[in-house]
């Protein structure tokens, strides 16, 4: 699949060194301006936008003074990103065919939290100097830090091909290759990282995620157990190392079906991550709690526009681990239907909003017309998916500003559920109730009650099964998309291989189909699981 999506990116671009050939320069101005967000950092498409520099600029030495560049230099140094921007903008206007100014403009840009005028700074540098393989370095950088791992792929492998030794440059190429689907180039970059950085946690943890073990004297397995025995006295990992390495080891054993040691490690790995970042199911409580108290304002069912414009939002919530990307993927397959990914406006917005003071009813209405715009610029397709999971905990205040939206909330066996949370380490202190075996019940018992509070509204949502999504996928769909409002389609049957990036914990799986029996994992570790069966159980969930 993935090499599939890059012999494509290369028939676009070489579309257009065709154009360049052929001395086509008005066909090559027009179709940079179009490439698709893989090619568009690409070297080759520097090289082409370079190509046309000298059209466009006049023919100045692009090579500033050494005194300026000093200057420059000393300012970013000293943390003076506005004066070294200010220095910057200067030199760039007496210079235009340098590339410096351009990147110190981005360094200090990224110092100041501007990352997108960073990349579009980095954008204008690498036009003129493609070969400067340290700008696709920091570009690659600054595109991770605003997520657009989309475009990130071009120049943080670039970058890694380049300079082989730069533990940053591979990991942001790793990452790269994983949320595009490239388990192979991944693994080998990841396995490339861990030889840099022997004690990086986190590496090891991404390089057992893509690697199935079947002999106890694996090498890697062997590496990991000796750097978890001296980190274990404190000698060379931090807590923050020594969890991911927990991780990782807790993978290993359980690809070698030793449940007592997996679930040792996973243990260990859990308090560690809980513990080192202060994590609870409490925050998550705190916020339903706040926002089932603003549930006036504005009241259910109150609608501050009738006006339904497009896209109609399809928010899929659930817990992480319950099925979200899945539902995604098979949905989307629908030609009416496009996804915005986890799109976090909603929680950035709207629940900071409540959560910090009483929106008036302008601000819900510029909330709504924000949301709208942001599904719309993911997608033209009418109907828009939202798969950030927890939502749910805003969905009565979502359908009162967004009345048109369909709610799909996904279940799952809730010791199945609780097992797979219980394995992941998700990044930093993302979802933080999924390291302890109560705080998961807690979670749990917290998404159930806000599901019955939005129907006992009478607030219209479709309970969707990820065992009947696996097991009868297409029966499943039908009544999902009935839900919707929308009518059955070939292409849902058989959904084309997921494209694209997927940046979840479900990267690789929802790439290889649907799998079933997932929900039967957890029972090899069930005595070890007794906690959270009880737990369940006394909040009614068993």
């Amino acid at each position: 699949m993935a090499e599939a999506e890059s012999r494509q990116d290369e028939t676009t671009l070489d579309a257009l060194e065709a154009r360049r050939a052929a001395d086509d320069l008005d066909g090559l101005r027009g179709g940079i301006g179009t490439l698709p967000p893989g090619d568009r950092f690409d070297p080759r498409a520097f090289a082409l936008r370079h190509a046309l520099l000298p059209l466009a600029l006049p023919g100045l030495d692009p090579r500033p003074p050494a005194a300026e560049v000093r200057r420059l230099e000393a300012a970013l140094n000293a943390g003076q990103p506005e004066v070294a921007l200010s220095m910057a903008r200067a030199l760039g206007t007496r210079l235009p065919r340098a590339a410096l100014p351009w990147r110190a403009q981005a360094l200090a840009l990224a110092q100041l939290g501007r990352l997108s005028e960073a990349r579009d700074a980095y954008t204008e540098a690498l036009t003129r100097a493609p070969d400067h393989m340290a700008l696709y370095a920091e570009l690659a950088r600054v595109l991770y830090d605003m997520g657009a791992l989309d475009e990130l792929a071009a120049p943080a492998g670039a970058a890694a091909e380049a300079r082989p030794d730069d533990p940053q440059a591979i990991r942001l190429a790793a990452v790269a290759a994983h949320v595009r689907g490239d388990r192979d180039t991944a693994r080998r970059l990841f396995a490339r990282l861990v030889k840099l950085q022997p004690t990086n946690g986190a590496a090891h943890r991404a390089l057992s995620e893509l690697t199935h073990y079947s002999d106890r004297k694996d090498p890697h397995i062997a590496r990991m157990q000796r750097l978890a025995k001296s980190g274990s006295k404190g000698e060379r990992l931090t807590p923050f190392e020594e969890l991911e390495l927990h991780f990782a080891l807790g993978k290993a054993m359980a690809d070698l079906r030793r449940p007592q040691e997996a679930f040792r490690h996973y243990a260990q790995g859990n308090a560690l991550k809980k513990s080192s970042y202060g994590l609870s199911v409490d925050r998550y409580q705190t916020e339903a709690a706040r926002l089932r108290e603003r549930l006036a304002l504005p009241e259910p069912g109150t609608k501050i526009d009738a006006a339904c414009d497009t896209p109609v939002p399809i928010l899929v919530v659930g817990l992480p681990r319950s099925g979200t990307t899945l539902a995604e993927t098979l949905l989307s397959a629908h030609p009416q239907v496009g996804s915005a990914g986890e799109c976090t406006y909603l929680r950035a917005h709207l629940l900071s909003a409540v959560m910090t003071g009483t929106p008036a009813p302008q601000d819900f209405a510029a909330l709504r017309d924000g949301y709208r715009r942001a599904l719309a610029q993911a997608s033209g397709a009418p109907f828009v998916i939202d798969k950030m999971p927890l939502n749910f905990t805003l969905l009565p205040l979502v359908q009162a500003l967004l009345p048109e939206a369909r709610v799909v909330a996904l279940q799952r066996d809730p010791m199945a559920l609780g097992w797979s949370l219980f394995r992941q380490c998700f990044p930093k202190g993302g979802n933080g109730f999924a390291y302890d075996l109560n705080d998961i019940a807690e979670a749990q018992a917290l998404f159930a009650e806000v599901l019955a509070l939005q129907e006992a509204e009478g607030l219209p949502l479709h309970r969707l099964s990820y065992a009947a999504l696996t097991e009868d996928p297409e029966a499943t769909l039908r009544a999902a998309l009935d839900f919707i409002g929308l009518p059955w389609d070939e292409a849902c049957r058989l959904p084309a291989p997921r494209k694209g990036v997927v940046a979840t914990a479900s990267s690789m799986q929802v790439r290889g189909g649907i799998y079933r029996g997932a929900d039967e994992d957890w029972r090899a570790y069930a005595d070890h699981l007794a906690p959270l069966k009880e737990r369940l159980g006394a909040l009614g969930l068993l």
